[in-house]
């Protein structure tokens, strides 16, 4: 039995918010030193946070043969860690490939017509794919818990008219990756769903309408950054955002010599790399015994960190402005492995290794190999969250591929008209990225005309709340404490039943909408 909470967010915000303002204002009047004032601030938001997100409490088991339709509430396809994640997404591949043959043993003619799946073990240091272990169907079952793989399944389908081959990845960012992930197991799981419906008819009435044999592709890539959410971070184990990470062979060295100051980043280093200076990163039994002063003293500088490094981005924020202080942070930088937004060293990170062997060998589409056929026409979904009006998206797409191509142009007129619902900020969201470059769905390995890449970004927090999560997770991990993924937890993936709603259902609508276009 599903256990489905009531989302008390309303009056759990006002409260929060009229007690953050309260002690604001009393301090105020106190007279207190500006630094106590945040220090008060900060911990206030910290504890916010914390209370604002309630965890859902829902039980939605994997049984023996993986989902099944006992999947009654739309809660089920969210999951709470990334072993969750893999397990849920790697057993409705499974469970639609026994369905699949099921279906041929009983004559029955199902839409479906393919459905394989493989996953890459990421550890070690590969170069290419012809080096990156990828592992075959038949074994997925035995891939331990505590490896990071990345994971992929192909489903090939009859279709009636001409379509469009698409790509749906999640994950790209770690910690944003539980929204894509959930998309992609409910597209899965209603694929089971209709498909056990037709087996209850022994299939299709009418199958006239597919005598053309036309085929369709859909290549679903789960958790690109496992480390990430596995860890709640948005970086991966090389503290590498991926999607800073995929450079063209050509312009990899004008990139990584650039001056590191091109967007100002240095300027604002102190501010976004902030420095701690007592003990090292230690781990497991290394770390020291601390007295109950000690436990006090430690808390009270993270605290007052915590307070400086606000006070610092608000200040950066409102003497560069927001738009010009967003472009030099998510401008990325390659010259500070342990600073936020680091792209990395000019080699892809074996994500992005095993993403490529995925679109080009595993389902065939050969994009960044330069094979693609003529007459390719592939759409490329990457799913984030972060940016924006709370639960709606914003459609991040390259204007200049547009112009050029019909079948793009009538694509990004429908992804307007699906934008324009949602009453979202589009150009506030997509402002400060036009100097990016790296990105996992960019003309690297989504090429035009062949390809056109959506990058799907769902609000959460306020913008200068997100940046905030960032850079005090960031601080906190380089001096060995994890436990701040918290922050980034919350900031990119609201707990709330009511966002995860409407953001799964725009998610999942973004995906049908493109399932339904016939270019022309």
């Amino acid at each position: 039995e599903h256990k489905i909470p009531q989302d008390h967010h309303t009056t759990t915000t006002t409260t929060t918010r009229t007690i953050l303002q309260a002690v604001i204002a009393a301090s105020t009047i106190a007279m207190f030193p500006l630094r106590h004032i945040f220090a008060v601030a900060a911990i206030a938001h910290i504890i916010w946070i914390w209370i604002d997100s309630p965890k859902p409490v829902y039980f939605c088991p994997l049984n023996r043969e993986g989902l099944t339709n006992d999947w009654t509430d739309e809660n089920c396809y969210w999951s709470t860690s990334y072993a969750e994640a893999r397990e849920k997404f790697v057993s409705m591949g499974n469970r639609l490939r026994e369905q699949l043959m099921f279906s041929q043993d009983e004559n029955a003619f199902l839409d479906l017509l393919d459905v394989r799946s493989i996953t890459y073990d990421i550890a070690g240091n590969s170069e290419d794919y012809s080096s990156l272990q990828a592992i075959d169907a038949s074994t997925l079952q035995t891939i331990s818990p505590e490896i990071d793989t990345v994971d992929a399944i192909l489903v090939t389908m009859r279709v009636p008219d001409d379509h469009v081959d698409i790509i749906h990845s999640s994950g790209t960012h770690g910690v944003e990756g539980y929204l894509g992930s959930a998309v992609q197991i409910r597209f899965l799981h209603e694929i089971f769903l209709q498909n056990e419906a037709l087996l209850e008819n022994k299939g299709r009435e009418n199958t006239s309408e597919y005598g053309n044999g036309k085929v369709r592709k859909i290549l679903l890539i789960h958790a690109v950054n496992p480390f990430g959410m596995r860890h709640h971070r948005r970086t991966n184990e090389n503290n590498v955002d991926l999607n800073r990470n995929v450079l063209a062979p050509d312009k990899i060295k004008s990139v990584i010599e650039r001056d590191p100051n091109y967007f100002g980043y240095v300027d604002m280093d102190p501010v976004l790399n902030p420095i701690y200076t007592p003990a090292p990163r230690q781990s497991g039994n290394d770390l020291p015994e601390q007295s109950s002063y000690d436990t006090i003293h430690t808390f009270m500088k993270e605290v007052g960190s915590m307070a400086s490094v606000i006070a610092s981005i608000v200040k950066i924020i409102a003497s560069k402005g927001y738009s010009n202080a967003k472009r030099t942070i998510v401008s990325a930088q390659y010259h500070k492995k342990a600073g936020v937004f680091y792209g990395g060293n000019g080699r892809w990170e074996n994500s992005v290794v095993a993403v490529q062997h995925a679109i080009d060998e595993f389902a065939g589409f050969s994009l960044s190999s330069g094979d693609a056929d003529a007459q390719s026409k592939v759409l490329w979904i990457d799913v984030h969250t972060g940016l924006g009006k709370y639960g709606s998206y914003t459609s991040l797409i390259k204007k200049e591929v547009t112009d050029n191509n019909l079948w793009t142009s009538q694509l990004n007129t429908l992804v307007a008209d699906l934008e324009e619902k949602q009453a979202s900020n589009s150009k506030a969201v997509s402002s400060g990225y036009e100097q990016t470059v790296g990105f996992i769905n960019g003309d690297v390995l989504c090429p035009p005309p062949a390809c056109f890449a959506v990058s799907q970004e769902f609000g959460t927090r306020p913008g200068v709340a997100v940046i905030l999560s960032l850079v005090l997770e960031n601080k906190f991990f380089n001096w060995g404490k994890s436990e701040y993924a918290y922050l980034t937890s919350n900031a990119f993936q609201p707990r709330r039943l009511s966002w995860r709603r409407i953001a799964l259902r725009g998610g999942s609508e973004m995906l049908l909408a493109a399932l339904k276009f016939q270019p022309r």
